[in-house]
């Protein structure tokens, strides 16, 4: 058997007990898993003491007045904070992780050491009903998900929170592939969407038009890329593609979105 990765995993729960055993086995190779929850008061904490997760909890000061994370990089911090490795990955409970990843995460480690520096990206994939989308408009959709803390000042950002790199360090690319389940009803979806707007509209509030301008640009610009991409899986994709009714909720949000900005726009 390979020894463990000298690294530590970070999840956030709350009432995930559906999931995070899926989750949890996808990395169990690795040293450390840092669990930060939000209360829950399902099976979650029974599931991540099974495996010997460490458990913190979340504080307050990152969650709104119904203890919903509000301030997404300060709980992920606080994973960062708690992890004993200097190499980190992090991982949302739903979401699991393929083999090729893990070998790519520990032969990294293994050439650099387990102080060196680095911070890559990472490939992810949809799944639906238990098949992997190879095409969707959204693609290719990397995240920054393993990193050293030494290469790091931190998260940033309330909402879609991203790591920040100290300066020198260049992101790179990491073979291996994330599986991240989509779920099928379109308004669990819309609900999981509309607080990520609701959230991010307030903390944009009071906005000033020529903020909410450039956001009309921004949004524009995705939206823009979203149709080409669509058009060119429909002609040219020969794998599973995402069904249109999921493509169409992502260029809603972005719709969404702007309408909920637009209400904080002071003249």
């Amino acid at each position: 058997m390979s020894a463990n990765i000298p690294a530590t995993v970070t999840i956030l729960t709350k009432n995930s007990g559906k999931t995070l055993q899926r989750a949890l086995e996808s990395v169990r190779d690795f040293d450390e898993i840092v669990i930060c929850d939000g209360g829950s008061t399902d099976e979650t904490l029974s599931i991540a003491g099974a495996v010997g997760a460490r458990v913190i909890l979340q504080e307050a000061q990152f969650l709104d007045a119904k203890g919903k994370i509000y301030d997404y990089s300060g709980v992920r911090n606080q994973t960062l904070d708690a992890a004993r490795h200097n190499w980190i990955f992090w991982l949302d409970s739903d979401e699991y992780v393929g083999a090729d990843l893990i070998e790519s995460i520990r032969k990294i480690i293994s050439t650099r050491g387990a102080e060196g520096t680095g911070a890559f990206w990472v490939n992810r994939k949809y799944v639906i009903d238990g098949e992997v989308i190879d095409c969707a408009a959204t693609y290719p959709n990397r995240q920054m998900r393993f990193f050293s803390k030494n290469s790091t000042s931190g998260m940033v950002k309330k909402v879609h929170e991203r790591i920040k790199l100290t300066d020198g360090v260049k992101a790179e690319f990491l073979f291996g592939t994330m599986l991240i389940p989509f779920e099928a009803d379109v308004e669990v979806i819309r609900r999981k969407w509309d607080y990520q707007i609701a959230v991010a509209a307030a903390q944009s509030s009071p906005m000033a038009f020529s903020t909410f301008l450039v956001s009309v640009f921004e949004a524009s610009k995705v939206s823009a890329l979203w149709l080409f991409r669509l058009f060119r899986n429909a002609i040219s994709c020969s794998g599973s593609k995402m069904p249109l009714r999921f493509e169409m909720e992502r260029h809603y949000f972005h719709i969404r979105l702007l309408r909920a900005l637009w209400h904080e726009v002071r003249f």
